[in-house]
């Protein structure tokens, strides 16, 4: 008899959940609904089971054929333990063991960070997924995962992966949301790329609008060769490049996938971060690839699948 797994993203504003045929892992059902607005954060537990359980119904099935629930946070996490994520109004606990509470034994549960959980599921979306990766994110902020050995890297407390506050340049006056000076998102998040572009405006032409600046223009316009625009989308690009070229010498993935609203800039954005990525990686981790990340929006619920997937069949095999 077939079986399945969830796949849930959770977010500040929305959960995406996606249903799975547990043996080939492909999406059979996908929605979303707004996350819980309640300061108790433990609500999310509940609602988290109401999904589940609607789209069962939905869909024909019970509990009896759910193998496993997979699912990504918005915070550091430790063998799904959670020191603090403001997001969700939770703080020091265990979201596996809370989760548990509401599913039959024979359920397993999997939880994981959700950029860490994203580069699980680009990864593996790719043609060729590889050993090891590293998912660079572009929006609002700057994050990341990595993929070691085909297994997430979480690190001592759940940080890894905390690209966008590598330091990449010295800044006196502006600080990071993270409280230091100098980080990667400050330079290519979306504040950090108008504001530059908007400091530019103040003494170059351009054929932006500075009332009505956004990450999408400002590309659109470097493709259209503006010199200002050239000039933040270049500043981007090297500092990418450079943030790339410090974790190759730590990790040396065999690939970057570059992903997040701003990567919809494509092939533009991705030549311009392997010209200067080349230019500052030392050794051989000049010829590792960029790739842009392809599966968008379902990253998260693909991820999380797969890796509920893998405890699963892993407690199989020892049985």
């Amino acid at each position: 008899m077939k079986k399945y797994i969830y796949g849930i993203d959770v977010g500040g504003t929305s959960i995406k959940v996606g249903l799975f045929d547990f043996a080939t892992v492909s999406m059979i059902e996908h929605f979303e609904v707004e996350t819980p607005k309640a300061k108790d954060g433990m609500m999310i537990f509940e609602s988290i089971y109401k999904i589940i359980i609607d789209c069962n119904q939905k869909i024909g099935l019970n509990l009896d054929d759910i193998l496993g629930v997979g699912i990504d946070v918005p915070c550091p996490v430790k063998n799904g333990y959670v020191e603090s994520c403001a997001n969700l109004h939770i703080s020091n606990i265990d979201l596996k063991v809370e989760m548990q509470k509401y599913l039959p034994k024979h359920i397993e549960v999997a939880i994981a960070n959700d950029a860490t959980i994203a580069a699980f599921g680009e990864n593996a979306s790719l043609e060729k997924p590889y050993n090891n990766a590293v998912l660079i994110t572009l929006g609002t902020g700057v994050g990341g995962g990595v993929i070691l050995d085909g297994n997430i890297i979480e690190g001592s407390t759940g940080f890894a992966g905390e690209i966008g506050h590598i330091k990449v340049y010295h800044e006196s006056n502006k600080t990071c949301g993270c409280g230091s000076k100098g980080c990667l998102e400050q330079i290519c998040g979306t504040a950090g790329i108008i504001d530059f572009t908007k400091e530019l405006l103040l003494n170059e032409k351009s054929i932006l609008d500075v009332n009505q600046l956004t990450v999408k223009s400002i590309f659109e316009a470097a493709k259209n060769e503006d010199v200002v625009a050239l000039k933040t989308v270049h500043r981007v690009a090297k500092n990418i490049g450079i943030a790339a070229s410090i974790i190759s010498m730590v990790i040396e993935p065999d690939v970057y996938i570059i992903g997040g609203g701003v990567s919809k800039s494509g092939d533009f954005l991705l030549s311009l971060i392997q010209k200067y990525y080349k230019e500052n990686a030392r050794f051989s981790t000049g010829k590792i690839p960029f790739k842009l990340a392809k599966t968008g929006n379902n990253a998260g619920m693909i991820g999380s699948a797969l890796l509920v997937k893998n405890l699963v069949t892993g407690k199989l095999n020892n049985e």
